[in-house]
């Protein structure tokens, strides 16, 4: 017997049901893709990279005016599967929630991103010295990922400490249970944002690392909210990551 209306939902809500974000989308439980703050936002210029043999783009964006001043600290930004350094700017908009956080009270910061970031020493040996030269702050640098990219900021992060490392932000992070708990495990000392749609395959793990990273001593931030692995759910999470990194890189 098939379960309908309020019972349908409430299955799908409780996880019970396999393919419950299909589901969920089905009967609009995703919620709508979020308008950007309707803000002007401050420069975004494109680079070129060379590593590993090969070119990549970088994407830098910088909140309004900051460009004139000293060098801001940064936050590197990890594209999911199929993504590449535009995205964060074309489908997050993440320029105007930078521009938005930063005249709401967060310390400015500049936000980039990088082509393949996944390949062996392209954000640590190429991206952050390249970021040098361009007159931005890498003593201590923000990770944010979404998917893919949320999986590669904890492990970055957990693999370099909270040396390089200011704060880490996992939104809806590619990971298993195994995964969770050892990136928990070594994430106490490091300021942690991870957060994932209740709707979202991933949910379970992303608890799991909020439980392993508390237990470890941290105090992590974020949570399961309710949404969908989608960029609905990643728009909607960043008035309060980017207010979580400027916090922590200033």
């Amino acid at each position: 017997m098939v379960a309908s209306g309020g019972g349908l939902a409430a299955l799908v809500g409780a996880g019970a049901l396999p393919g419950r974000e299909r589901a969920a989308r089905t009967m609009g439980l995703c919620g709508d893709l979020p308008a950007p703050p309707p803000v002007r936002p401050g420069p975004v210029r494109e680079h070129s990279l060379r590593t590993g043999g090969e070119s990549a783009r970088v994407v830098i964006g910088r909140p309004p005016g900051a460009e004139l001043g000293a060098p801001l600290p940064v936050t590197v930004l990890l594209h999911g599967g199929g993504g590449d350094a535009r995205t964060p700017f074309d489908k997050y908009a993440i320029q105007r929630y930078l521009a938005d956080a930063v005249r709401s009270g967060a310390p400015p910061f500049a936000v980039a991103s990088v082509d393949r970031w996944f390949r062996d020493g392209v954000v640590m040996d190429g991206l952050l010295p390249f970021l040098a030269a361009q007159r931005l702050d890498i003593g201590r640098v923000g990770l944010l990922g979404w998917s893919m990219g949320g999986a590669g900021a904890l492990r970055l992060a957990a693999e370099h400490g909270g040396g390089p490392v200011a704060a880490v932000v996992a939104t809806s992070p590619a990971i298993g249970d195994a995964e969770a708990r050892a990136y928990g495990r070594r994430l106490a000392g490091i300021p942690v944002w991870a957060g994932c749609g209740s709707h979202d395959s991933f949910a379970g793990p992303t608890e799991e690392l909020l439980a392993t990273v508390r237990d470890a001593g941290g105090h992590p931030e974020g949570g399961i909210h309710s949404g969908c692995h989608d960029a609905a759910f990643r728009r909607r999470m960043l008035p309060r990551q980017l207010a979580f990194l400027g916090s922590h890189l200033a």
